[in-house]
């Protein structure tokens, strides 16, 4: 009988996970553990309503009450030490340890740094938890500089945010092209059009070299060329690595996260990993920490319903959304993969817009531009494979949903 389930890990995997414990059924005990002081909150609203001053703290997503309601055991600013697995033990600190009969791991990400001259200096600064948002949003005023080491969403949500708050800002990213990784090239320049025209400076091909500064603050940035560019503050924006390191003291072999099946479990019996963390199987094949907070509510989802003997495998479909340059971008599927990419709207005239992968007859990927509706329908195209007609799809007279009626679907979710 499982009268024991541990989480570890206070963020959105975590919190979906004992949710969805609950929803199921389950009435033993359950031990949410986490570093922060206080349960799960809104990790994308650090990059925007909080930074931009709206909202003091991110909004919680589950109110506090409903923890003592569901009588889930709330271990704040109590990190797991190390685990026994073979024992299902947690050893925790002054000594104490807790036995499980499920664990999963909830980790998250840490925000990558960089090891260069000048690093450790005050007003080099990253973004990850509510602390770091306050601290940010109090240097981004009118007539501060902010330098933003990193193009991807984070980078990108960030410089339209200061942007709007009156701040000088500029992108210094060491690709050819912002977001490269997440959206691709040319969605990618769209977005850098957008934050130049916002008034944001985007440095292309930049190689740093160092941070620095006087009286221990952060001054300036130097380049391998010889250039030196002054700031107030400089945001490392560099992506996230999977936090891995209970994992691997566990004995687990982990790249880029902890390599789990469809159902989350782990090469470990009885201990599953969700979220960022966890390097997931795709419907495409392959698999990777897919960094996403609609991912990580589906794998959480799916990992609670495992650890109650309920395993119903599910392959990931990347899927995320951001807003840049107060345009709503959304996106599923991997934008790498094989087949042809087709385009309906026009997103330089103001129209929405919406580019589609088709790969062996069917909607692979899909990303929009201010098209909720249209991205709604072509989700639902991609999860259920449903055979599409080309020449209909490049029709932009053709309604999607009329593609859904067509032909009943023939994939999986």
């Amino acid at each position: 009988m499982i009268r024991d389930i541990a989480i570890v890990g206070f963020g959105l995997a975590g919190a979906s996970a004992a949710l969805s414990l609950r929803d199921q059924g389950y009435d033993g005990r359950i031990h949410l553990f986490g570093d922060e002081p206080v349960p799960a909150y809104d990790r994308p609203s650090l990059s925007k309503s909080v930074l931009a001053g709206a909202t003091v703290e991110a909004p919680p997503l589950l109110d506090a009450a409903w923890y003592a309601d569901a009588a889930v055991e709330i271990h704040a600013g109590e990190r797991v030490q190390r685990i026994e697995p073979a024992r299902r033990r947690l050893h925790l600190p002054a000594g104490t340890s807790l036995t499980y009969d499920r664990l999963l791991l909830a980790t998250g990400a840490r925000a990558r740094t960089l090891s260069l001259p000048g690093a450790e200096l005050d007003g080099v600064l990253s973004l990850r938890d509510q602390a770091d948002s306050a601290k940010l949003r109090s240097r981004i005023g009118p007539g501060m500089s902010l330098l933003i080491v990193g193009g991807g969403l984070i980078g990108c949500e960030v410089a339209t945010t200061a942007r709007k708050a009156g701040a000088e800002v500029r992108i210094l990213e060491s690709a050819d092209e912002l977001l490269l990784r997440v959206l691709g090239r040319r969605l990618g320049a769209w977005c850098r059009e957008r934050l130049e025209a916002l008034g944001v400076v985007v440095q292309r091909n930049a190689r740093i070299t160092a941070f620095e500064g006087k009286g221990g603050r952060a001054r300036a940035v130097a380049f391998a060329d010889g250039l030196r560019i002054s700031a107030d503050t400089v945001l490392i924006s560099i992506g996230a690595e999977p936090d891995t390191a209970l994992a691997q003291q566990a004995g687990l072999a982990c790249v880029r996260g902890v390599p789990v099946d469809a159902t989350g479990l782990s090469a470990c019996p009885e201990l599953f990993v969700a979220g960022d963390a966890a390097c997931w199987p795709l419907r495409e094949g392959g698999q990777r920490s897919l960094e996403t907070y609609l991912n990580s509510q589906a794998q959480a989802a799916t990992a609670a319903a495992a650890m109650l003997g309920r395993a119903e495998p599910s392959p990931q479909v990347p899927r995320a959304w951001t807003e840049i340059a107060g345009h709503r971008i959304q996106t599923i599927g991997d934008f790498e993969g094989p087949g042809s990419w087709l385009l309906r709207g026009d997103a330089e005239s103001g129209h929405p817009l919406l580019m589609l992968r088709v790969h062996g007859g069917a909607v692979a990927a899909a990303m929009s531009v201010d098209a909720t509706k249209d991205f709604a329908t072509a989700t639902r195209l991609v999860e259920a494979g449903t055979p599409v007609s080309l020449p209909a799809l490049s029709d932009p007279a053709t309604n999607l949903r009329d593609l859904l009626r067509a032909r009943p679907s023939t994939g999986t979710r």
